[in-house]
Parts: structure tokens; C-alpha cells; sequence
């Protein structure tokens, strides 16, 4: 066998290995499993998760039209979920996600927070297939002068302007994903200056920004009212009404999660 002809096939098994790595990917909602080094389906992914998503019809609309956008192959922006906790920002992004899946072939890939270090090779993966991959990315904060803060805004800049089969939602209870943006009183107004803007580079890389608030008292008790619906429990309104308002002074919340925590303490009783 000539040197040119082993050459071709050797190429031909390198080709052939770099696609069923990508044939490896499962369709769906996928994690990542940093020992394996390899991607797993999520079973008994999709719940019903629309009664959960009571007063962000706003935030709905705008990431439904996103979602739809990118699985369709037309413009579409990164999206940062921002707010207090227990609002439904996850909820909302599944939700959505079951939405479009209905219609477009598209996978959800969940990113955990101490996955950033094998982020690069995940997208690079990725990037190698046909298909469309939102990375999930929940619940993540960081300090400013942590290593994987400056790994992710740049892995989100590389993503950004290459991978077009790429798109992250993040949610985060803070609005930059910084959890601390204090100051030292004695640093100078230009020092003062560079370390807000080192602080939003990270946020700015999201074209869209979804704010959710706290739950006013009118709002936290109609999401009560809602879960006893589906839960079947007939409660007292007035009653009702006392217990729910107790249970979110204790906790320290008025949010969606905890109109559930409350509502299910209720069969305890």
C-alpha cells in the first residue's frame, strides 16, 4: 500500500471518529458529564410547568419569539433571566423550550456552574454538528475577580461571533451576575469606573435582558390560589389568605416557589 493511500485512510477514520462523536449527542434536553466526557439525555425531562408561569407573560412572549427566531435560522440574541429567586425564570425557559419543540427540531443542553472549565470543548463539540443547541445555563453568579467569570465572558465572546447553532439563556438572581459590585470607598473615581465596567462586560454580552420582580401581595396570593386549584384543596378564602401571608413573612419571600412551599406545608395539617 502506497504512503499517499494510508494517508487517505487514516484521514477517512479521523473523519469518521469526529462524526459519530457528534452522532454521540442525544436530541432533547442533555447534560454533560465531566468523568465520562460525554452527553446524557435527561429522562422525565418536560412537566407541565405552564401554572408555574402566572405574571410573566411579558418575559414569555419576548423569549418565545427569541426561541422561535433561532430555531428557524434568522437573528436571535443571548438571554439573560435576571431577578429575585423563586420567580419562574427556569420554569420559563422550559416552558418555552417544550413551546417551540413542538415545532422545531431543536436540544436544550443544561450547563452547571463548576462546567465552565470544559465549556470550550463542549461548544467546539457543538459546533461540529447540524443542529441547534440552547445551553442552559442556571442559576449562575459570580465575584469579579474570579477565573471562571473572566472564562465565561470570554467563551461567550468566542460563541457570540462563530457558532451560529449556539445560544445561551442564564439565569441569575443578579443583574450583572456579579454577586458582590461593592467598591472601595478609597478608590479613585477612574478606578471606581473600571471596575463597573469590568463588572457588566459579562451582562453585556446578552442582547436581551428579562427582569423579574417580587411578587406584591396582590400577585403572591392569586399564585396560592392557583396551586390549591390544582392541587383540589378547598380552603377557606380568609383563612387562606392568613396562613399564606404568615408563611411568606417567615420565609422572607413573596415569590412563586414559595406560594408552592406554602400550599404544600397545607397537607401536613
Amino acid at each position: 500500500m502506497s504512503k499517499n493511500n494510508k494517508i487517505i485512510i487514516l484521514l477517512r477514520k479521523l473523519i469518521d471518529k469526529k462524526i459519530d462523536s457528534t452522532k454521540a449527542i442525544p436530541e432533547g434536553i442533555i447534560e454533560w458529564d465531566n468523568v465520562e466526557s460525554k452527553f446524557y439525555k435527561i429522562k422525565n425531562e418536560i412537566h407541565n410547568n405552564s401554572f408555574k408561569l402566572s405574571h410573566v407573560e411579558k418575559q414569555n412572549s419576548i423569549l418565545l419569539k427569541n426561541t422561535m427566531l433561532f430555531a428557524s435560522g434568522k437573528p436571535s440574541n443571548n438571554v439573560l433571566l435576571w431577578g429575585a429567586r423563586g420567580t419562574g425564570k427556569s420554569s420559563l425557559v422550559l416552558n418555552v423550550y417544550k413551546t417551540v419543540l413542538k415545532t422545531k427540531k431543536i436540544s436544550l443542553l443544561e450547563i452547571k456552574t463548576n462546567q465552565i472549565k470544559y465549556l470550550g470543548s463542549i461548544v467546539r463539540t457543538l459546533s461540529e454538528t447540524n443542529r441547534k443547541f440552547i445551553l442552559f445555563c442556571d442559576d449562575f453568579s459570580f465575584t469579579s475577580n474570579n477565573e471562571d467569570f473572566i472564562l465565561f465572558k470570554n467563551i461567550l465572546d468566542g460563541s457570540v461571533s462563530k457558532n451560529k447553532n449556539i445560544l445561551y439563556y442564564v439565569t441569575s438572581n443578579y443583574r450583572n451576575i456579579i454577586k458582590d459590585n461593592s467598591s472601595n470607598q478609597s478608590d479613585s473615581m477612574l478606578k471606581k469606573q473600571e471596575k463597573i465596567e469590568d463588572e457588566t462586560a459579562l451582562s453585556d454580552r446578552f442582547g436581551l435582558w428579562l427582569g423579574f420582580e417580587t411578587f406584591n401581595e396582590e400577585k403572591y396570593l392569586d399564585v396560592v390560589v392557583k396551586y390549591c386549584n390544582f392541587y383540589d384543596l378547598k380552603i377557606e378564602k380568609n383563612f387562606l389568605k392568613k396562613r399564606a401571608l404568615q408563611w411568606s413573612l417567615s420565609r422572607g419571600s413573596r415569590s412563586g416557589r414559595e406560594a408552592l412551599n406554602f400550599v404544600k406545608s397545607l397537607f401536613l395539617n
